[in-house]
């Protein structure tokens, strides 16, 4: 007998399918609102001009490939500190806060997960809805997964969310995307980031603060207005960052992980069970791209060259977000499409059921989840009139 008999055949996984299909399908009039990478106005993934430089220079200052230890690029590690907590916050001078260098932002959530786990969490709370890999992270390292509301009527559902959350149990973990992340592109108010932090500082939950899309709601520092207030009133916190979005480097898997105590004596503790995690997991992590954002963030000029470049794909994005919306309200002749334009980010979640998205796909050449959740940075202006018009018939 096989010693992989036990094992059944997993589905596939349904964006990957949904992508396949978009390929194959040879009809002229067809449009991709799901892959998940931001596209330029000719339909490409660019590497960005601030990115091909750096990392030219960079290498044209490297000696060796040695590891550079279990934090990775301390540079790196420096850089992102500064992006989540600004340079003055006390806590980094007075040694309460950890970061190392992860495979990416995923690698970044599975280190904070497994510090959950290790810190007694039993099970973890994600917002409904959210990305299949938070559930499936928390699933695959033994914790239960439970939900709270995120969403209502295109806006953020405080009194949903709180109500819910209120019900966590002391040490149990909860996992909140930062600005742009959530799949539906709603953002908490910075003051209901506050009321998130209180709730989790009276209650003993363990937040975990997901962060993938830095800038692109209104800018690098105002991005962090959440965040920083979250931390304020919780005291303690777990961070993941990504720099696939907003550096344009996905294939480098380049994420940072980071804690902040209350306590310098908690956050060392802390800091030896970071490293023996990923000791475990890919022994030390990888360099490339740490390497590029560190040289980038260190370069006056690379620097601003990038910032540059990251307000032209924010300014773009809401662009077409605005056109969108008001293609979709135009057609629908329902303002609450309008809500379209208060999101932020890649993506939206259009209220249309999982039926719907079949008979787009098959009918009309729209391919989207069936969630409805659409890649607002896949859009191209010439395409919206027509879409609008299609989607109109799904959303009335």
């Amino acid at each position: 007998m096989s010693h992989f008999s036990p094992l059944s055949t997993l589905p596939p996984d349904a964006l990957l399918g949904l992508m396949t299909a978009y390929r194959a399908d040879e009809r002229a009039e067809k449009f991709d609102l799901g892959v998940g990478v931001y596209k330029d106005e000719n339909g490409e993934t660019p590497i960005l001009s601030a990115v091909r430089k750096g990392e030219a220079k960079m290498l044209a200052a490297q000696t060796t490939k040695v590891y550079e230890g279990p934090r990775g690029n301390t540079d790196f590690c420096a850089h992102i500190e500064q992006f989540v907590f600004g340079k003055d916050h006390p806590a980094l001078k007075e040694g309460r806060v950890l970061s190392f260098t992860a495979p990416g932002g995923c690698g970044a959530l599975f280190l904070g997960v497994g510090l959950m786990r290790r810190m007694g969490a039993r099970r973890v709370w994600v917002s409904k809805p959210t990305w299949p890999n938070h559930p499936n992270v928390v699933k695959s390292l033994g914790l239960e997964v439970q939900e709270y509301a995120y969403s209502r009527d295109g806006a953020f559902y405080k009194l949903g969310a709180l109500a819910d959350l209120s019900t966590a149990e002391r040490g149990d973990g909860v996992i909140i995307q930062g600005s742009c992340h959530n799949p539906t592109g709603i953002d908490p108010s910075t003051d209901d980031w506050r009321e998130l932090g209180r709730l989790c500082k009276d209650k003993g939950v363990i937040a975990l603060l997901d962060v993938a899309y830095h800038g692109f709601a209104s800018g690098l520092d105002k991005d962090m207005d959440g965040v920083r207030a979250f931390i304020e009133e919780a005291g303690e916190a777990l961070i993941s960052y990504s720099c696939s979005k907003n550096f344009g480097l996905y294939r480098e898997r380049t994420g940072c992980f980071l804690a902040v105590g209350e306590t310098a004596e908690g956050i060392a503790a802390a800091t030896t069970h970071v490293a023996d995690m990923s000791r475990a997991t890919w022994s030390m992590p990888p360099a490339h791209g740490a390497g590029i954002v560190a040289t980038i963030l260190g370069d006056a000029e690379l620097r601003a060259e990038w910032e540059a470049e990251l307000s032209a794909m924010r300014l773009r994005m809401i662009s077409l977000r605005e056109q969108l919306a008001d293609s979709l309200v135009s057609h629908t002749g329902s303002n609450l499409l309008g809500a379209l334009k208060k999101q932020n980010g890649m993506f939206s979640q259009l209220p249309i059921c999982a039926e719907d998205t079949v008979k787009a796909r098959e009918v009309d050449g729209i391919y989207m989840p069936s969630s409805g959740r659409i890649n607002i940075a896949g859009l191209h202006p010439d395409d919206i009139p027509r879409l609008g018009e299609i989607l109109a018939r799904y959303l009335v």
